[in-house]
């Protein structure tokens, strides 16, 4: 459809409405059959958490309003959690720290950075204040990028790995004032320096010299599949002698071996990425192996340093458990992925492939059966929309095929307005916890929980707010809902304010003149926010492109991303108990674009093909008068930007 003028598109755009409403679809005539909402890293898996409705039952609450055909957004059915009732927040308990509330179930961790690192003043370590409530809250410690490979490959060090400053920094905060922590992460796709794929160490895309790791490589200059082993092998050992021989074996307790190599859009279930290109899947086993071989050589080469007899003494203690670990772990696609090449994908059958003593004299040459690996990573990037229940289906699968799991960068993003959004999140925190401590009484192994940040202002997640602390390190309601969460006792979320202001939203993005003053708004003044559970995007205006021709400036809504995860939602709260008829215009290089409506879970309303240009995308719901918040979603099938413009949510019956 071409450009049309700016007053007669409004004219048309509302005759469309109007005939949408009469007829009451919720799916436009000219859309792809069935939703092909995304999972994140454009694996065709998600807009909601149940698969788009494998598991409907379990999770998604969209029912038929009347005979119209509308779909009617409903709020959840709460699943049994460990408690006896509902208790308002009284204060008639003793408040305990995280970590002895929950000492006998498992570590209370946070992720910290060093103000050293990026000269960043809302990092923790370097901060008095946060350093005090860290001793005081958590006993776990995962550093937020300083042990990443980026900040630690040395291409011309003989282990190919140098310390970064800050990462030596925390790892001596923490061992001085005895706080555990977790490595985080030996191998990585991304923030992964790309020399160590390069011949020479020189890795060149577009025939130009690059240290960026999105870039894609020119192909000649990739070493070959020995050499990457090699090298492989090489960093990881450099990693784990340093920690062994600078003393900080018995501070860290578990190591990330591997971060984020799943994709189960794929048939093997992995990521694309350079690892795996030059070396394949085997480079999951090479990792685990060689993890595993430097922790038995180290730990007895420096057993005496820890005060420990190499020969007569349980090492143990000077043992990190070796862990792997992904994000939206808890879809089903996804989680059957990992659980497959964890447990089930042979790769060193009869030791063909690696000879080593590492390997259990039983193996089977899985990383799991050949006693490679202890645990399953779940990161826990959630909302307070997110289906439990799929959750600890995942917490459970796991523990079939390791010892540990642990819930490594957990954070609950805010999806309602105004100060209910405080109290919506408190409410999702504790049931979550409630039903991690049934699952552990059910018999899953979790036995660590990270919060991914400590307070909102640090969090990568900033906007959505889903930590536990603000900024001047208050506590937040999801603090005292953990306090009742490990009492059994159910969280009272006050009620939600009146969000009945149902008046039309059209948003074509143009600054407007108050007063005599061109107002320039932000995406987040209109409601619109970055949206994801893996990844998020960034939101801005841009005026290189625009649907609506003849607008005074000619702006639209650009959302940046990496990843398929990384979205953009509207809050459209404000329409709940009413009907609503939604269209946008969406451009973008993907091949698919699914319109959505998150209420207490996810409910796709259309799918529509893309051309490359500008497309309307249409749907119509009804928001039950139970729901707390609403938004809409935008997903794609694929990880490009996406251009928004010309929003209009209106009212109808």
């Amino acid at each position: 459809m071409k450009n049309i003028s700016y007053t007669i598109k409004r004219m048309i755009i509302s005759a469309l409405v109007l005939a949408l409403t009469t007829s009451g679809c919720a799916q436009t005539a000219g859309n792809t059959p069935g939703a092909a909402g995304n999972a994140p890293e454009s694996e065709n898996e998600t807009a909601g958490p149940d698969e788009q409705g494998a598991e409907q039952a379990a999770g998604e609450k969209a029912e038929a309003a009347g005979d119209t055909g509308i779909p009617e957004i409903m709020p959840a059915e709460k699943a049994e959690a460990s408690g006896d009732g509902k208790t308002d927040v009284s204060g008639a308990h003793e408040t305990l720290p995280l970590k002895e509330l929950f000492a006998d179930d498992f570590k209370m961790g946070v992720a910290v950075q060093a103000i050293d690192h990026w000269n960043d003043p809302t990092a923790e370590i370097g901060n008095p204040d946060k350093e005090e409530l860290i001793k005081r809250e958590f006993n776990s410690m995962t550093f937020g990028n300083e042990w990443k490979p980026a900040y630690n490959f040395d291409s011309t060090s003989p282990t190919l790995y140098k310390t970064d400053p800050a990462a030596e920094e925390l790892l001596t905060w923490a061992k001085k004032n005895g706080i555990p922590v977790r490595g985080h992460t030996l191998v990585w796709h991304s923030q992964c320096n790309p020399n160590i794929f390069a011949k020479d160490f020189k890795a060149v895309s577009n025939g130009s010299p690059t240290t960026d790791w999105n870039a894609k490589l020119d192909p000649d200059c990739l070493v070959d599949s020995s050499t990457l082993v090699k090298r492989l092998r090489t960093y990881i050992r450099g990693v784990m002698e340093y920690t062994y021989s600078a003393g900080f074996a018995d501070t860290v307790y578990a190591f990330d071996v591997i971060n984020e190599a799943s994709e189960e859009k794929n048939a093997d279930g992995l990521r694309e990425s350079y690892y795996y290109q030059i070396i394949g899947p085997d480079f999951l086993y090479y990792c685990f192996l060689f993890a595993r071989e430097a922790e038995l050589d180290y730990a007895k080469e420096y057993a005496a340093l820890y005060g420990l007899d190499a020969e007569t003494d349980d090492l143990s203690s000077i043992m990190p458990k070796l862990f792997y670990n992904d994000y939206n772990e808890w879809f089903p696609a996804r989680s059957a992925a990992i659980r497959r090449f964890i447990s089930e994908d042979v790769y060193n059958e009869d030791q063909k492939l690696i000879k080593s003593d590492a390997i259990a004299k039983d193996g089977d040459g899985t990383i799991a059966g050949d006693g490679l690996i202890d645990g399953i990573g779940m990161q826990g990037h959630l909302d307070d929309t997110q289906n439990i229940d799929q959750y600890i289906r995942a917490l459970h699968a796991y523990s079939e095929i390791v010892d540990e799991v642990h819930i490594t960068e957990l954070d609950v993003g805010e999806t309602a307005s105004g100060d209910f959004a405080e109290q919506k999140q408190a409410a999702f925190v504790n049931e979550f916890f409630r039903r991690l401590l049934k699952a552990k009484e059910e018999g899953a192994k979790l036995t660590s929980v990270t919060w991914w940040g400590l307070t909102d202002d640090a969090s990568w997640r900033r906007g959505a707010n889903p930590l536990l602390y603000h900024g001047d390190l208050s506590e937040k309601p999801a603090y005292e809902a953990l306090q009742l969460a490990a009492r059994g006792e159910e969280y009272d979320a006050s009620n939600p304010p009146s969000l009945r202001d149902s008046s039309d939203m059209i948003f074509d993005f143009e600054p407007k003149m108050v007063d005599g003053t061109l107002t320039n708004h932000k995406p987040e003044d209109l409601g619109f926010y970055s949206r994801g559970s893996g990844h998020q995007s960034a939101l801005r205006f841009v005026n290189d492109d625009n649907h609506t021709e003849g607008a005074p400036i000619g702006r639209c809504l650009k959302v940046t991303r990496e990843e398929s995860d990384a979205t953009v939602r509207l809050d459209i709260s404000r329409f709940i108990g009413e009907t609503i008829n939604i269209s946008i215009w969406v451009k973008t290089a993907d091949s698919a674009v699914t319109l959505g409506v998150s209420g207490d879970s996810d409910t796709v309303l259309s799918t529509t093909a893309q051309t490359g240009d500008w497309v309307e995308i249409k749907g119509a719901c009804r928001l039950n008068e139970g729901l707390q918040s609403a938004s809409l979603f935008i997903e794609t099938d694929g990880n490009s930007d996406i251009l928004v413009d010309d929003v209009y949510v209106t009212t109808g019956n």
